[in-house]
């Protein structure tokens, strides 16, 4: 039977990234570190009206504070075995392989990623807590071969100068580690309002598009993203779908056809 996907592409809190990695890291509004490869946000109740953000002061990033608050969170975290407990040893030894295969970097680099990653969730914690419901989005950026680092997007009201920061961990066991964070923003509308807007639409993009596939918002596009079944694709089809789907819902969507239809067994 067909499958509808319904997913958004978001992080409040880090989880591990192993085998099967993509790009982004769909993972759940979950205080607790987990081994899942991928963990879709659930879609919340439909809402019969989405608003548009108030127009208050802006927001000003205090870097000094969000260190602070992280570093609080650290000392209270057995950092030291925290990587080794959320991994199963099947992960420990195969997913830096994995990871190396899919991002083009060596498996040293992968191994230095996925360390990251697995004692990252203070630190995002500490970012999301401050900046509230101003979040539309966070996600590790695994593509740039030269640096890794966490990208959050924000509504456009946060003023964030520098846009980039760096985390510099200073437990003894990591101290040589260090993340960089770039605040991006760049939304409109915030996380809430993004999925709102894709529930509301769903039922109409399935009625006039029995084919669709799935529906989650990508945080490195800032789109809304359909996937439709097409066993043969058609460049100018696919784009006026895209425009359409796009006045139909509000905010820029982004229609990829697939060959092959989600399916369970």
């Amino acid at each position: 039977m067909n499958k509808i996907c319904r997913t958004t592409s978001l992080i409040f809190s880090a989880a591990f990234l192993s085998i099967g990695c993509s790009n982004i890291a769909h993972l759940s509004e979950t205080n607790s570190p987990t081994s899942q490869t991928a963990q879709a946000i659930p879609v919340k109740g439909v809402l019969t009206s989405v608003s548009a953000p108030t127009l208050d002061a802006p927001v000003v990033v205090d870097w000094q504070k969000i260190e602070a608050a992280a570093d609080k969170k650290y000392e209270d975290e057995p950092l030291s075995d925290y990587y080794l407990n959320i991994l199963s040893e099947e992960e420990r030894n195969g997913a830096p392989w994995f990871y190396a295969q899919d991002f083009n970097v060596s498996i040293e680099e992968a191994q230095r990623r996925l360390l990251l990653q697995g004692i990252s969730s203070p630190l995002i914690n500490s970012i999301t807590e401050h900046l509230g419901a101003n979040v539309a989005a966070v996600y590790y950026d695994n593509n740039d071969p030269d640096e890794f680092s966490i990208k959050v997007t924000t509504l456009t009201k946060v003023k964030a100068v520098p846009p980039k920061y760096v985390y510099h961990f200073k437990q003894k066991e990591f101290e040589n580690y260090s993340f960089p964070i770039y605040i991006q923003a760049t939304s409109d509308k915030t996380h809430q309002q993004i999925v709102a807007l894709q529930e509301k639409a769903w039922p109409e993009i399935l009625k006039r598009y029995p084919d669709a596939q799935s529906i989650g918002f990508s945080p490195m596009t800032n789109t809304i993203n359909v996937t439709i079944y097409r066993p043969t694709p058609n460049e100018t089809e696919r784009q006026r779908i895209e425009n359409e789907l796009t006045e139909l819902v509000g905010y820029r969507v982004m229609v990829e056809f697939t060959k092959n239809r989600i399916t369970t067994v």
